[in-house]
């Protein structure tokens, strides 16, 4: 067969990116909405993830061996292009409405884990179908011979990658933040049908000649050299599925690691996957344009896995000292402008992946030239390879994520990762009789080397690396489905010996410790007085607006704060304590005197569940509805604040259920900020707004009208339980917490009117790059400020609660010069609320520690 021409293969490779960009936007669009039916936990979400891959790997398949008949492979690569944008498109729809679905089939839930992950796969499966058999079709066209098959593969290999690269970064950094999902989806699905419409274009204009179907080998006795051909052909196989094994297995523990030393958000995942891509693409290309026809095959696939081997334990090594690595990049980087971090996190990511992954590219077209025998069949092996290699990625994800490393921790796994490429490079290399005996003992060389290596390396590398900080002590650390945990202590001696803080004079002699509960990159709570402050806020808030809660809801464990400012309350009947981390609740015990063993607690129930999927799933009504998740711009956790969920919050409240939510006012752009509260008030006609500390903002919302029993909250105060709970962060009176009030239902209203709410197919929070026009304005929102509204007043003292309202605007008016470095300033601020309330244990904490020992050095 003639080959084609330089220009055709351009052009086919052009549209290849294209392909390539369109279907890691899919992946991305149909993992966000399908953890919004199956649950946003770890489980859940690989779930849908290894869903995805498997529709690739039966079209892959399937498809692949049809292509070996196929007479017009260009034609038919068109019509799967078609095929996918039309069905695409549509499994998209059918995902953004499938909550309603659902419930009208009588399984709001999807039915238990395993179901759900069949129903993934299922709506999944007829568009991936066909993503999947495009590159053995597009092979089966650009594949004219033998020699040279691996080059030609790899260029379109690398094109491919490249665009899903380019998706990946689009869709992530831009499109989903500017025109949401459903635009997004179109325009993939778009690009889709152009490429399938330029296809056929590309077919009238060739007019290429019917490629011969490869006929099935003749049957003939084997002889013993086409038998060690094709067991080495199998062994080949095989080995190329424990590649696919390995290599998502670093990837795995490559973003698990990294995104203790990054951010949490979705941007710090996108580059991470970008740069993973793109070693594919260098690796691909690399192969092609300076390996392909150079060097044995076989000799290099060998000394490939021997050098991705020592690149994955350099690699490990790196994430050892990603902290110095960390600050050494942001100096680099630090005047680039505002956003000149996530150039920091690019570089970051490329030191430690784009090596191993550059290797890791190499591999796949070096086995298609190393296991095609006939260039006729080579779309079958292609789909056959792809699929065995697709398939060991998943088990390498599964296994890793939820064997592996809980069983050993990550650094052993990682360990295992690098023995197992070794172990690849011995066995291949035994299968090579032409091998010379110098490169079988320079492998085994390696081999010793490689376990010296490890030998050297500490083992508690990696737990040091996430865990260890200069000013506070380790008290717990485990590693487990969902990442690393780790219990951080602070107290006067670790935090004035760090050298971070002031400390002035007379701040040794000060007594101080807390707590911090740390997740990854994300700092889940901490037991300091004003994180505390808000949290004890988002329990006896609610609790004192109902006239009698019983049954209460609270979502996020963290450290057991606010659960044990809801046992506080005598009246409380069940408390159903819904995480998705069980780790959380294993580090509850270091917690103790803040959560008061709270999940031991005859009243608790604790459940292991998404909270949007546990209200989605499951029966039953409630009284107090408690949201304390992890910031809002963190991937994934803006699900918990789109107007669709409150809408679904407000169907699982009884009359007169009132739900408090956690919204850190400063964390997002001040647009954003608005939104948030526009998403609360499109679902609910009564929403109140309280600050207890900093901008740590409490939502209230119901269905009725959010007034303060004035005698209500008083005969509650006489509660000794609840007014000590109320007093251990500053509320000594009803009139203290009365004073955080901010404002209602209509000052509200009129503070967002123009701005976007976030919805589910808008989540503009967590792409909160693109979505930004100005920081936080506070001196606009308390601009609001107004008391609150009163029933059972008649003892009401008018001048105490002024007084109260105009500390704690005192002590907001703090936060913002704090903020700017104005700390003297800040402390008279305080000092003023002080001498207008009194003191309490709040504004103690401000004066004599936060304002004197522990704001930062050289302030």
């Amino acid at each position: 067969m003639n080959r084609i021409s330089a220009r055709v293969f351009a052009a086919v490779g052009l549209l290849f990116v294209a392909s390539g960009m369109s279907g890691l936007v899919f992946e991305v669009i149909w993992v966000r909405y399908l953890t919004l039916v199956v649950g946003h936990t770890t489980f859940a979400a690989s779930l849908v993830v290894s869903a995805f891959l498997a529709g690739l790997v039966l079209g892959s398949l399937a498809l692949g061996r049809l292509a070996d008949r196929l007479s017009r492979p260009l034609l038919a690569y068109g019509l799967l292009e078609a095929a996918t944008g039309v069905l695409a498109l549509g499994i998209t729809h059918v995902l953004a409405t499938l909550p309603e679905w659902l419930s009208a089939l009588g399984l709001p839930g999807g039915g238990p884990l395993p179901v759900r992950g069949v129903l993934a796969f299922l709506l999944v499966l007829p568009p991936t179908f066909f993503m999947g058999g495009t590159l053995p079709v597009l092979v089966r066209f650009v594949a004219r011979q033998l020699e040279g098959l691996g080059r030609s593969f790899g260029v379109l290999y690398a094109l491919n990658t490249l665009g899903a690269a380019l998706g990946c970064g689009l869709a992530g950094f831009y499109l989903i933040g500017a025109v949401g999902l459903w635009r997004t989806a179109a325009l993939a699905s778009g690009l889709n049908l152009l490429v399938g419409l330029a296809v056929f274009l590309l077919h009238l204009r060739l007019r290429p000649e019917p490629l011969p179907a490869s006929a099935p080998a003749p049957a003939e006795a084997p002889d013993a050299s086409a038998t060690f051909h094709g067991a080495r052909r199998t062994l080949l196989v095989t080995a190329f599925a424990l590649c696919g094994f390995a290599s998502i297995s670093y990837e795995v523990l490559w973003f698990r690691v990294l995104s203790t030393s990054l951010d949490s958000s979705t941007y710090a995942f996108t580059i991470l996957l970008v740069t993973f891509l793109l070693g594919l693409v260098i690796g691909g290309l690399f192969y092609s344009l300076r390996l392909a026809g150079r060097v044995r095959e076989l000799e290099l696939f060998v000394s490939v896995e021997a050098m991705l081997s020592f690149a994955g334990l350099l690699s490990l090594a790196l994430l050892g000292m990603s902290r110095p690595v960390s600050q050494v990049l942001s100096g680099l980087v630090g005047g680039w402008g505002p956003n000149a971090v996530y150039a920091g996190m690019l570089l970051h990511a490329a030191l430690v992946i784009l090596v191993p992954a550059s290797l890791i590219g190499v591999i796949f077209p070096l086995v298609v030239q190393l296991t095609t025998r006939h260039v006729a069949s080579a779309a079958s092996n292609v789909g056959l390879l792809y699929s065995v290699n697709t398939l060991g990625g998943i088990v390498g994800s599964l296994l890793v994520g939820f064997v592996l490393v809980p069983a050993v921790g990550t650094q052993w796994t990682f360990v295992g990762v690098c023995g197992l490429n070794m172990a690849l490079a011995l066995g291949v290399q035994a299968l090579d009789s032409e091998a010379r005996p110098s490169a079988r003992r320079s492998m085994w060389a390696g081999a010793a080397l490689l376990v010296v290596a490890v030998v050297m390396v500490p083992g508690d590398l990696l737990v040091r690396a996430f865990a260890e900080h200069s000013d506070s002590r380790v008290r717990f650390v485990r590693e487990g489905v969902d990442g690393a945990l780790a219990v951080l202590e602070y107290d006067t001696t670790s935090v004035c010996d760090s050298g971070l803080y002031a400390c002035g004079p007379g701040c040794r002699e000060r007594s101080f410790r807390h707590q911090q509960l740390l997740f990854g990159s994300v700092s889940y709570a901490n037991t300091a007085l004003p994180r505390k402050r808000y949290m004890a806020t988002l329990a006896h808030l609610p609790m004192l607006l109902h006239p009698e809660p019983k049954q209460v809801l609270q979502v996020c464990f963290g450290t057991g704060s606010t659960a044990g400012s809801f046992a506080s309350h005598p009246g409380l009947a069940s408390l159903t304590i819904v995480d998705t981390n069980p780790d959380v609740l294993a580090a509850a015990p270091h917690f103790a005197e803040h959560n008061h063993g709270v999940a031991e607690d005859p009243r608790a129930h604790v459940v292991f569940d998404d909270g949007r999927h546990f209200l989605l799933s499951t029966q039953g009504s409630y009284d107090v509805i408690s949201f304390e998740p992890p910031p809002p711009r963190s991937a994934g956790v803006v699900s918990l604040y789109t107007t669709e969920f409150y809408q679904q919050v407000k169907r699982r409240l009884a009359p007169g259920g009132v739900l408090a939510q956690w919204i850190p006012l400063q964390q997002q752009p001040d647009n954003l900020t608005r939104g948030m509260v526009a998403s609360l008030l499109e679902a609910f006609p009564e929403v109140t707004l309280w600050i207890p500390s900093d901008y740590e903002a409490v939502l209230v919302a119901s269905d009725r009208p959010l007034a303060v029993d004035v005698a209500g909250w008083e005969a509650r105060w006489t509660q000794a339980s609840v007014a000590r709970s109320l007093a251990d962060v500053g509320f000594t009176s009803p009139y203290g917490l009365m004073g955080t009030y901010v404002a209602g239902t209509e000052a509200l209203r009129r503070w967002t009117q123009g701005y976007q709410p976030v919805t589910d197919d808008e989540p503009a929070v967590e792409y909160f790059l693109f979505n930004a026009d100005k920081p936080f304005d506070p001196e606009a929102m308390l601009a609001l400020a107004q008391p609150p509204a009163l029933v059972r007043a008649e003892q009401l003292d008018a001048r105490r609660l002024s007084r109260e309202l105009e500390a704690n605007r005192r002590v907001l008016e703090s936060t913002r010069l704090k903020r700017e470095g104005s700390w003297d300033a800040a402390r008279a601020r305080v000092e003023e609320a002080r001498a207008a309330v009194g003191d309490n244990a709040f504004l103690s904490f401000l004066l004599d520690l936060e304002l004197d020992c522990l704001r930062p050095a050289g302030r």
